[in-house]
């Protein structure tokens, strides 16, 4: 759950910081992906008590699982090659300049170089929560399973 809540407010955060047209599909994807990991939590707290619930909690959390790794791999994609201390490898990025607008004829970021690499860093963060969740979800799957065939 401390997962989700923390990729889903930083992809919130991301994606209130798009200045220039609307949010990034892979941004508005991992808020998905972190809501998901925060509803998934009390099915699964709740399984614990109610046996009939636990093939439906680990539906669910195979679908966090699934969702947090193709969050993951999709910002890391579109973050590949950017370093958040050069802003040559950031500044052209849709994921972190907010935007592109036309100045005197030329393409400029919507936001400022400071912002550009602050949005860099809270999105190389999310990446690493989204593949964390993704290996906590992982590990309580499987537990969750063997404790469930154990019970039968």
């Amino acid at each position: 759950m401390i997962f989700g809540i923390i990729v889903l407010s930083t992809s919130v955060s991301l994606a209130h910081g798009q200045i220039v047209g609307s949010a990034p599909a892979t941004t508005s994807y991992d808020a998905f992906t972190g809501a998901l990991a925060i509803l998934a939590c009390p099915l699964g707290m709740t399984a614990l008590g109610v046996t009939s619930l636990v093939p439906f909690s680990l539906g669910v959390d195979g679908l966090v699982a699934i969702t947090s790794l193709a969050g993951g791999i999709a910002t890391a994609v579109g973050l590949r090659g950017t370093d958040c201390s050069n802003i040559y490898t950031i500044y052209y990025n849709n994921l972190l300049n907010g935007g592109m607008v036309e100045f005197e004829g030329q393409l400029v970021a919507a936001l400022e170089n400071p912002q550009i690499r602050s949005r860099c860093s809270a999105d190389k963060a999310n990446t690493a929560f989204m593949f964390l969740g993704f290996v906590v979800s992982v590990v309580l799957l499987a537990l969750s399973f063997h404790s469930y065939r154990r019970a039968k």
